[in-house]
């Protein structure tokens, strides 16, 4: 009888035994699995991210805009003038910035003088190369010189969704001493690809209106189609001025 007590008790102690130490183990490795899982989890999330950072725009229409900071750009970025405005973003081409200037009016005699820049680069790094120029400027003004970019109208699109961007500005140019529509003008790039329209700003002044012209670029007939729609409507945002009531 005492045997058979024995033989049980240890039966039962060895079964119990058992279940203890499978418990820690089967914990240990659901952990090490959920861990594991985590882990992983993380690290595809950081290497998409980083991937995404590092090849943003290199799919075919992909575009990621990127705060623009003046006071932060690249020693590599020259420019004459003060800037006025400015964006980043970046594209199959890497990372871009895209500043506009202007000069202060410069007086000689009775003669006025004022320039307009613009600029786009490039930026890998340190290096930094300069992709186009723009300058327009009026000279020996004996009257009043109007040369400014309109606030706001610098915009970057990728309306053809080739992974590289266009980038638009418009501004307004005179010389002149009475009441008359300024003169206009939008420049879009894309690449080192340069489309522009022309014309005059639509003045209306005592219910009557007065220039409105526009007249596209050559350079617009061999862009895709959705070029000069679109600068037609830039346009539009700011061509007209009313004077008086």
């Amino acid at each position: 009888m005492k045997l058979l007590f024995a033989a049980i008790l240890s039966v039962v102690i060895f079964s119990s035994c058992t279940k203890e130490s499978k418990s820690p183990d089967s914990q240990s490795k659901k952990d090490t699995t959920t861990q594991k899982s985590t882990t992983g989890t993380n690290s595809n999330s950081q290497n998409a991210q980083d991937n995404k950072t590092e090849t943003a725009g290199t799919s075919s229409g992909e575009l990621r805009n990127l705060s623009y900071e003046p006071g932060k750009l690249p020693a590599g970025v020259k420019y004459e003038g003060k800037v006025v405005a400015g964006a980043r973003w970046e594209d199959n081409n890497g990372q871009n910035v895209i500043i506009v200037t202007e000069t202060e009016e410069k007086t000689s005699g009775d003669n006025r003088s004022k320039e307009l820049f613009a600029y786009q680069y490039i930026i890998d790094g340190d290096n930094v190369k300069q992709l186009w120029k723009v300058n327009d400027f009026i000279k020996d003004c004996p009257v009043d010189v109007t040369l400014e970019l309109f606030p706001k109208s610098i915009s970057i699109t990728d309306l053809d969704k080739n992974g590289i961007a266009e980038n638009t500005f418009i501004y307004k140019m005179a010389c002149k001493g009475d009441v008359s529509p300024d003169d206009m003008k939008l420049i879009m790039h894309q690449g080192e690809s340069k489309y522009a329209l022309r014309g005059s700003m639509k003045m209306i002044m005592e219910g009557q209106t007065y220039g409105g012209e526009m007249k596209p670029d050559p350079s617009f007939d061999k862009a895709p189609k959705e070029f000069l729609t679109y600068a037609k409507e830039e346009w539009s945002k700011y061509n007209t001025v009313k004077v008086g009531n």
